[in-house]
């Protein structure tokens, strides 16, 4: 991979930095965690060197609570029921992005919506300890 790497960034500079700053995909373990059609439930990371701070992103994208609406999902919004079809990489953009002038450098996390269920909360919560904050 550092052939390739430096092989790009030869070659174009831009590029090379792009291949660092994309967030990579991890598909879960669990056999209980998956998308709506069996595929499994996954997650893209990047890590921040130096950061403890991170930033984990859950994307939205209504859902279905029928067989006619689960069935016109699946037609319309596929993406958001299976993993089939996940790049390997995406890049962060918006407040995942990893641009120094757009964002303080810390991890970042997006979790793509492949379930179909929903979920909502606007509670903050501290552990025990006071050491970590976060919200639900």
């Amino acid at each position: 991979m550092t052939q390739i790497k430096n092989l790009a960034q030869s070659l174009y500079p831009c590029s090379a930095q792009k291949l660092d700053q994309d967030m990579r995909l991890h598909f879960l373990d669990n056999s209980s965690a998956t998308c709506n059609d069996g595929s499994p439930a996954g997650y893209y990371i990047k890590e921040s060197k130096g950061s403890k701070r991170w930033l984990i992103f859950l994307e939205g994208g209504w859902y279905c609570f029928n067989r006619q609406t689960c069935d016109t999902r699946y037609q319309t919004m596929r993406r958001f029921m299976s993993s089939l079809k996940w790049p390997r990489t995406r890049t962060g953009t918006g407040i995942l992005s990893p641009q120094p002038e757009e964002n303080t450098p810390i991890g970042g996390m997006f979790i793509p919506y492949c379930s179909s269920d929903a979920w909502s909360g606007a509670s903050a919560k501290t552990d025990q300890s006071r050491e970590h904050q976060f919200s639900i």
